[in-house]
């Protein structure tokens, strides 16, 4: 049955990010000030990794950007509200890769990768959290506990990039249900991790690295193919190393895309693609990566539709196989991503 999002409490905390210097002669926006609506709560894994991005391609635009949070349904709701709204370039959407994979078979939004042209700064892993002194000091502790039914996991929504990989290192591991409580955004988890309202969390690592580093939490395990060393003492086990049969686990990390209906003009997508590769190249965001253990891959165009069409095939499958999708991926076109093929997959367009 059709679910109609309820939006409670909608959060529109408003950034006004200031234009630098003039790089861009002519206004992009002349007959407002646009803003980029984030899907999640301040604070968390999208939203520290939109903010930087956008305040330079803003400095790059010498134009206002507003940055506004619109939390619920692992960002449907965000992206449900953008594409009501006119096509005209005013209003954009960030949210994370993974969560596209959800909103189809969920019921939540009716939009795939077709309907946006999208712009992917980072990708990073998610990481699984313990408090600094809980008992389990081991991805295997953590493992055993959900198995036995012990303890909770916090996440920052049902279908988004961290739940999704928790589902498919459920299957992986043997872990038959996972008892979840849900946050607004990936930096909430990490908090609540600390106070002890859960004993454990999985979340965007960028959102916690810093509390990872100061001790207050430890990370039991990243999603990658190779350590993680944070600090000259602290080093963080792969996923592939602990967890056997894990391999294709990290290729399922996110990335936290600004997105814009697919029918804005060409000429502020243009601008915006000119002003997201020049940001890249900053001082600030090479640090910015740097400090939170991101990859930079500065994915647009073609490049970034194929990449959203491939992470909607590969989380899709996996909250459907996890029974945790109201309908199934095959309902919609989604192929298993074992059959995905992207010359099949962009003739999407053309219908």
């Amino acid at each position: 049955m059709k679910k109609f999002i309820s939006i409670i409490a909608v959060v529109f905390v408003l950034s006004v990010v200031l234009g630098g210097a003039s790089f861009a002669a002519d206004k992009i926006w002349p007959k407002g000030t646009p803003t980029v609506i984030v899907g999640f709560g301040a604070g968390g894994g999208t939203d520290t990794s939109v903010r930087p991005m956008v305040a330079l391609m803003s400095k790059y635009l010498n134009e206002t950007i507003n940055v506004a949070n619109m939390p619920g349904a692992a960002s449907a709701v965000a992206a449900e509200h953008v594409l009501g709204l006119p096509g005209d370039g005013y209003t954009m959407f960030a949210t994370g890769s993974g969560c596209f994979g959800g909103f189809k078979i969920k019921e939540t939004s009716n939009s795939g990768w077709e309907e946006w042209t999208s712009w992917h700064p980072f990708q990073g892993p998610a990481a699984i959290l313990v408090g600094a002194d809980s008992d389990m000091k081991t991805f295997d502790d953590v493992a055993n506990a959900l198995k036995e039914g012990k303890i909770n996991m916090g996440v920052s929504g049902y279908g988004n990039g961290p739940h999704v990989i928790m589902q498919a290192i459920a299957e992986v591991a043997g872990i038959n249900e996972i008892n979840y409580v849900t946050f607004d955004g990936d930096r909430n988890v990490a908090t609540a991790v600390l106070a002890g309202e859960v004993e454990a969390g999985i979340v965007t690592f960028s959102s916690a690295i810093d509390m990872a580093q100061a001790g207050t939490i430890r990370a039991v395990v990243v999603m990658m193919k190779v350590p993680m060393k944070i600090t000259d003492t602290i080093t963080i086990d792969p996923i592939v190393k602990v967890l056997p049969g894990s391999e294709k686990i990290p290729d399922l990390s996110e990335t936290w895309p600004i997105c814009i209906r697919r029918d804005a003009p060409q000429e502020i997508k243009d601008k915006i693609t000119e002003a997201f590769h020049w940001a890249l190249k900053q001082p600030e965001i090479l640090e910015y990566t740097k400090q939170k253990g991101l990859n930079i891959v500065g994915l647009t165009g073609e490049e970034a539709d194929r990449f959203i069409s491939l992470q909607i095939s590969g989380y899709s499958w996996v909250l459907f196989n996890a029974g945790m999708a109201e309908k199934s991926p095959a309902d919609f076109n989604i192929p298993k991503l074992a059959d995905w093929d992207w010359e099949t997959e962009k003739k999407k367009l053309n219908k």
